[in-house]
């Protein structure tokens, strides 16, 4: 419902998107600070970047290596390695997802990796250092996420008793939706591909928060100017050097009762330059 009516707003459009990046939230800065430039950026965007947020760029770094050196197999490898389950959120899957916005699927390929007891039982890569690197991951990614859930909660969701959000996220346990997600955009001949076709097509999380890890050069993801402010077209959300792009989903967007903006993104197809060269994220 919440993707409907951004698109009817007009939020899939085609058009470039402006010039620009998304606010940048030093996290640290006192808390008050720090929680008022969320607010700000959540209700007006939907979409911001933190920077001193306390995750090492050695554990990033890993991640995105063990990321690159999985994508790097043959096809069937990585499928035989970490088999799809729908019902688990969990395993491999190329070009698979298709958007609603679109009806195209999407031009990626992903690993999602749920942290959720026995979720990855058969599913772990065989390959060197992928789990430790994975799971070091996961957990400084969990913290962080809980500590923008807790800053956030006292304004955007007062009703509730204090960590409540963050209490309900949960790595390796029974009920766990926690997922990393390692996605894989790869080089691409753009004059052979249809002009509906997207990287990732617009679309929202359905989670509470996601933390977007980036390298720098990979642009190409893009969210829609917010469509209580009137705007139009879309904004740049590029890395930021020692920076994590947060985006608010649709669960914290309920739970604060609309007060913050679970906002449509998409990853814009690559110009030719770009297009040469594969592009890396890792979403948590």
């Amino acid at each position: 419902q919440l993707e409907r009516q951004l698109l009817q707003a007009g939020g899939k459009g085609g058009s470039a998107a402006v010039y620009g990046n998304v606010p940048v939230v030093d996290l640290s800065l006192p808390d008050d600070e720090v929680r008022a430039a969320m607010i700000a950026a959540a209700s007006e965007v939907g979409f911001f970047s933190v920077t001193n947020h306390g995750i090492p760029e050695a554990a990033i770094d890993e991640a995105f290596g063990a990321s690159a050196t999985f994508f790097g197999q043959e096809r069937a490898a990585k499928a035989e390695q970490a088999p799809f389950a729908a019902h688990l959120n969990c395993g491999y899957e190329y070009m698979s997802q298709v958007r609603p916005s679109t009806g195209t699927p999407d031009q990626k390929e992903s690993l999602q990796v749920t942290a959720r007891r026995g979720s990855m039982d058969g599913r772990w890569p065989s390959t060197d250092g992928f789990e430790p690197a994975a799971r070091t991951l996961i957990s400084a990614a969990h913290s962080l996420g809980n500590r923008l859930l807790s800053l956030l909660e006292p304004v955007a969701c007062p009703h509730l008793p204090a960590g409540t959000l963050a209490g309900a996220h949960t790595l390796w346990a029974e009920d766990g939706q926690c997922t990393l997600r390692l996605l894989h955009y790869p080089p691409v001949d753009v004059s052979s591909v249809p002009e509906d076709y997207w990287r990732a097509g617009p679309h929202t999380d359905w989670c509470n928060l996601t933390l977007l890890f980036q390298r720098p050069g990979n642009a190409g993801l893009e969210c829609a100017a917010n469509p209580r402010a009137g705007g139009a077209g879309w904004l740049k959300v590029d890395p930021v050097e020692g920076g994590i792009a947060v985006n608010i989903g649709d669960m914290l967007s309920r739970w604060s009762n609309d007060s913050l903006l679970s906002n449509l993104h998409r990853v814009r197809m690559p110009t030719p330059e770009e297009a040469r060269r594969p592009r890396y994220s890792m979403a948590f």
